[in-house]
């Protein structure tokens, strides 16, 4: 399964698929853009197994 997405600004997911914890990696952001953490794990929860 492909764990990389995006084409100007890269997300590469990594971890275990069923293990505690998931991690991902930007790529390609510009400078001095705010990253908010909340919002990544957020994103990141939907992936989390229920």
């Amino acid at each position: 399964m492909k764990n990389s997405f995006g084409q100007s600004v890269i997300a590469t997911l990594f971890g275990e698929s069923h293990g505690p914890a998931v991690g991902i990696v930007l790529d390609g952001l510009a400078p001095g853009i705010d990253v908010s953490e909340e919002e990544i794990a957020r994103h990141l929860s939907r992936r989390r197994p229920n």
